[in-house]
């Protein structure tokens, strides 16, 4: 709540700095130890243009919030682009009702990798800005950041892709067609429920296709983050 209220966020590690700078992502500030900015931050943070704040190891462990300390953090602006308009090609991956954080930042990162050309989350899922979901995107949120749309309940989203004449390709752990043999459209939107709950009614009733990941052994089912990431490339597969 406090992120969306400020409109900041915090982005630690080195890896999730560069990636931000790399992506021209607007950083209100850079935090580093005395240490790491001599050794290189400092330079790095004046050529970007950016202001430099040392501090000490233990603020940055607690401004990181992880069990050692970052080398260094970035203070960043979040993303203001409320109408930003759906792009009209591409996959659009949707996650409704992730609330893992985790789960949240290892999809965009595969999103990023497939080559998604935007995300959404659901006002139901977990925060993509948070830091778990920024650690496990490893700076994919700074590539393919989730749309900023004024309303993200399951129905506006709905609406959005409907109005922008998008298919709904909606993901579940059975029933449906085989990701591999389904005939993927290059443009549409896929959309990833919450593993226990599934898919959103809104989504579910205004989808063109279901599809899964067949399972060739004894588990029931994958984790969402995995069965994403097969989806994404199955997409990738067929349409290229």
């Amino acid at each position: 709540r406090e992120r969306r209220v400020r409109g900041l966020f915090v982005a630690p590690g080195g890896n999730a700095v560069t990636a931000a700078l790399a992506a021209r992502w607007p950083l209100e500030r850079i935090v580093a130890s005395p240490e790491d900015a001599e050794d290189g931050w400092e330079a790095i943070a004046r050529a970007a243009d950016v202001a430099l704040v040392l501090a000490a190891p233990e603020i940055l462990e607690y401004l990181g919030d992880v069990p050692s300390a970052p080398d260094v953090l970035a203070i960043a602006r979040m993303p203001r682009t409320p109408e930003a308009a759906l792009p009209a090609s591409g996959l659009a991956l949707v996650l409704d009702g992730i609330g893992d954080p985790g789960n949240v930042g290892a999809l965009l990162r595969s999103a990023d990798a497939a080559g998604a050309v935007s995300a959404i989350t659901t006002e139901n899922s977990a925060d993509a800005f948070g830091l778990k979901a920024i650690r496990a995107s490893a700076g994919s949120v700074f590539h393919l950041p989730p749309l900023a749309l004024a309303d993200r309940a399951p129905d506006a989203v709905v609406a959005r892709l409907r109005s922008a004449k998008v298919p709904i390709i909606i993901a579940g752990a059975h029933g449906g067609q085989s990701c591999f043999e389904f005939r993927w459209p290059e443009h549409c939107a896929l959309v990833l429920g919450h593993e226990t709950r599934g898919i959103s009614p809104e989504f579910a009733d205004s989808a063109t296709a279901s599809v899964n990941v067949p399972m060739f052994g004894r588990a029931e089912s994958l984790n969402v983050a995995a069965a994403g990431a097969v989806l994404l490339y199955a997409w990738r597969q067929r349409t290229f």
